[in-house]
């Protein structure tokens, strides 16, 4: 039996349908690889810029962010962390490439003992080790964050020369995450902002 195609729309409303029960990383993961997503349903969240790659929220809620992201060939994100949140992206139009990271220490390991955040970040003599990287392009392979893997960095892998659209998918929804700064073996917090927002929302807009 053939992949049904959605809208974004009908793609938000599956997710919604699926906060009926507890939110799991392999169901949501299994929920989006029964559908596939028609990219045209997201030309409204979808614009390019040339200083940085650009958030697009699509819908947030108490138990899931959606956002669209838009990237040029060469841009791409920081070494960072996701709170301690699943996740879950794929390509819609390109390539995205993930590299994963696991945690090894810090010189300030009692800052991670908070509440809501994975750490209150600021320490140095950070280590970090490459665990692997994965390419996810449309159709294939999704990227998953979840409570092994919470550390990661994405970019327009080498050789795509097109606008990537790449559509991501958080719970619980946040609004921070540590940065890391693998020279200076340092990381930070930082606040996260979003391009555009549909009408209604309060978030942060850059």
């Amino acid at each position: 039996m053939p992949t049904p195609t959605v809208s974004v729309g009908h793609l938000v409303d599956l997710l919604r349908k699926a906060e009926g029960a507890p939110i799991t990383s392999s169901r949501i993961a299994d929920l989006l690889g029964s559908v596939r997503l028609d990219p045209a349903t997201l030309k409204p969240f979808v614009r390019h810029a040339d200083d940085h790659y650009m958030r697009h929220l699509v819908h947030r809620d108490a138990l899931f962010d959606i956002m669209a992201i838009c990237w040029l060939p060469g841009q791409g994100t920081p070494i960072h962390s996701h709170n301690g949140q699943l996740g879950w992206a794929f390509a819609v139009q390109g390539a995205i490439e993930c590299t994963e990271y696991a945690w090894r220490g810090c010189d300030r390991p009692e800052n991670q003992n908070v509440a809501g955040m994975d750490c209150l970040a600021g320490g140095m003599k950070v280590q970090l080790d490459e665990q692997r990287t994965l390419r996810c392009e449309r159709d294939g392979e999704l990227n998953i964050v979840d409570k092994q893997v919470t550390i990661h960095s994405l970019r327009v892998p080498d050789g795509c020369d097109e606008p990537v659209v790449s559509l991501h998918v958080y719970s619980l929804p946040f609004d921070s995450c540590v940065v890391f700064d693998v020279a200076r073996g340092g990381c930070q917090r930082r606040e996260l902002v979003f391009d555009s927002a549909p009408d209604g929302y309060d978030v942060r807009l850059r």
